[in-house]
């Protein structure tokens, strides 16, 4: 198989022996009961779905890595499908590694969700840490109905700060999209190589920042009272955490925090999960039930 972490026309660097080409099926559709249920599902290594749960309101999914991270060659695709009707949670109970890289190689993973009309979909993933000479690109394509509600998380770690490790990987590159009603709405990505772009995840006077972004959209965000852009505003503070809200479309806003640590970035983040369970009350789920 070839890799899909080679860019176009360059030949692909030699896999390890033990690397892993997983993939991670889901889809979910509402019952009569008005309850999601999961009708269809496949997982091969590194991926690993744990028991669903049902709270009354949102069905959650946990997505395991069972080999502990990510390492060098290993190419994994993520395809989840959000019936009519239907909510659902991804989440994972712990951080995302991507385990430091010896030999040239990278891991790769196209993960795309789809949400139908009146679908419902959180994706809110533990820290993302890329360690010391590491290399990963990962492609995020997300398709959502003009009825249906999305909220979308991403994080990134500078390294295994703990470790003394910050800004040592060798290579990310992320890209993301965003189509509501077959619009693109988003397109970003971001193309990171210590040390020439780091300056991408730096912030004046902090010895290292964590990155956060939220995006969502749904028709109850539609005419998004300012009072509640304010709350989010309000979490700005340039002694631990730098927060921006943009609206990018009638009903799809974008949130960036950039956090003086781990801790802060979480208390962010669920701060900002708090603030919007006003217009999404399906935020009211907790996101570590199993």
């Amino acid at each position: 198989m070839k890799t899909l972490f080679s860019p176009v026309g360059v030949a692909a660097p030699k896999r390890p022996g033990n690397a892993l080409t997983g993939r991670l099926e889901l889809s979910v559709s509402r019952l009569e009961s008005g309850r999601t249920s999961v009708t269809h599902q496949y997982h091969a290594v590194p991926f690993h779905l744990s028991k669903t749960y049902w709270d009354g309101q949102v069905l959650m999914a946990q997505i395991i890595n069972p080999t502990a991270g990510i390492f060098e060659g290993d190419e994994m695709e993520c395809l989840v499908d959000v019936g009519a009707g239907a909510s659902l949670i991804v989440t994972s109970p712990s951080a995302v590694r991507v385990h430091t890289m010896l030999d040239g190689g990278g891991a790769f993973l196209r993960q795309h969700f789809r949400v139908a009309k009146g679908g419902w979909l959180e994706v809110s993933p533990e820290l993302f840490i890329p360690q010391r000479a590491s290399s990963y690109r990962q492609k995020t394509e997300i398709e959502v109905d003009p009825d249906a509600s999305l909220y979308f998380v991403e994080t990134l770690a500078p390294g295994r700060v703990a470790h003394g490790e910050s800004f040592a990987f060798e290579h990310l590159d992320w890209s993301f999209s965003l189509r509501i009603a077959d619009r693109l709405v988003a397109l970003e990505r971001a193309k990171i190589s210590p040390p020439d772009h780091c300056w991408m995840l730096e912030v004046k006077g902090w010895e290292k920042a964590y990155y956060g972004s939220v995006w969502m959209t749904g028709p109850t965000l539609t005419g998004l009272p300012e009072t509640l852009q304010e709350e989010i505003e309000a979490l700005h503070d340039p002694e631990s955490c730098l927060v921006g809200i943009s609206k990018v479309s009638p009903q799809c806003y974008s949130i960036k925090v950039m956090a003086r640590g781990s801790i802060f970035l979480r208390r962010s983040l669920a701060a900002i999960r708090g603030i919007m369970r006003t217009p999404l009350p399906l935020l009211a789920s907790n996101l570590r039930k199993l």
